[in-house]
């Protein structure tokens, strides 16, 4: 099953819908629609299956997530008596099909992360080995399929990071990887757009990332449930106004998307909704190329069995930038 969100042009404005079919070809359901249908065919009230309907699916994916079993019934019922006053129009606009309360990125591709320190200069500490390292996202960056990415003023440094992105379905703590997937609700694409320069200047103080990722980080345009794709062996590729700039496989992940849920969840509760990243793919950024964006590129990411997720780059603004303080002269003397 495929699960997404569209702009939904009601009687009060523009919403939030979320939409279900059994292939990303479509047709998609407005699954609210489908269950007040499905709610008037077994005897509710017209009032009451729009209340009970909008209960289920609501505009928030996390909202829905949380009925557990409520919505994943209401959401298979709707892909298997497909009503067609219940399809959306083929020119809708997806959305970011998810509205997560928690996002954390990591670093699970060893090429890629050992080629981010080699160019910081740094040696790749052996921590990396010893369990998968990650840094908590904002949920504020998060932006759809073809939404403008946002340049913030304070980079001339752009890039893109192809990812497999992991959607929690219900909660969790202290999770082994050997049950972790039963709290998967599906996978989508995540883009983590980074500035460069900001990013390589704030984590050299050991902290971070936060300017270099914080603007934006796209998800989209869809989620796959696990049914429908495994997370190994999946064809990843970017192009970048429709030159092909990275082609390679999930299957070069050193940590599992298991063991990656099983330690997001160890020692704290991972909540129904949580976006977690798998880190770039292998050669899944332009740095690694040697290679920056421009204002106005089409970034494109796609992963086998999950569609395209295209962004293009907006131009750079205007903003406030610190003015360097000059240390204090007793700064970095031995304490006496």
């Amino acid at each position: 099953m495929y699960i997404g969100r569209f702009r939904y042009n009601g009687r009060d404005g523009v919403e939030p819908r979320i939409v279900v079919a059994r292939c990303s070809a479509g047709p998609w359901l407005d699954l609210r629609t489908a269950e007040r249908m499905r709610l008037e065919r077994r005897g509710a009230s017209a009032s009451g299956a729009r209340r009970i309907a909008a209960e289920i699916a609501p505009g928030s994916m996390t909202a829905a997530l949380e009925g557990g079993n409520a919505f994943t019934d209401a959401a298979l019922a709707a892909i298997e008596v497909v009503e067609e006053a219940a399809a959306i129009p083929n020119d809708s606009v997806f959305i970011a099909p998810l509205d997560p309360p928690a996002y954390r990125d990591f670093m699970a591709f060893e090429r890629h992360f050992s080629f981010g320190y080699r160019w910081r200069k740094l040696p790749v500490p052996g921590v990396l080995y010893e369990f998968p390292v990650s840094y908590m996202g904002s949920v504020q960056g998060i932006i759809g399929p073809d939404d403008e990415v946002p340049w913030p003023h304070f980079s001339r440094h752009m890039d893109f990071e192809l990812e497999l992105g992991i959607v929690m379905g219900r909660s969790g703590r202290d999770l082994r990887p050997e049950s972790a997937p039963e709290y998967i609700a599906g996978y989508t694409i995540l883009n983590d757009f980074s500035a460069r320069d900001i990013q390589l200047r704030e984590m050299a103080a050991g902290l971070g990332p936060s300017k270099g990722k914080h603007f934006a980080s796209a998800v989209g345009p869809w989620i796959a449930t696990p049914d429908e794709i495994s997370p190994t062996g999946l064809r990843m590729r970017a192009r970048v106004n429709g030159d092909t700039w990275c082609d390679t496989s999930s299957s070069e992940i050193m940590w599992s998307v298991p063991e990656i849920v099983a330690w997001a969840s160890a020692g704290e509760n991972l909540v129904a909704g949580t976006l977690l990243g798998t880190g770039t793919a292998n050669g899944g950024s332009g740095v690694e190329l040697d290679r920056k964006l421009v204002p106005g590129d089409l970034v494109e990411l796609e992963i086998e069995g999950l569609g395209v997720l295209r962004n293009r780059l907006g131009m750079p603004g205007e903003g406030w930038t610190p003015t360097r303080r000059e240390p204090a002269p007793e700064a970095g003397s031995p304490a006496r």
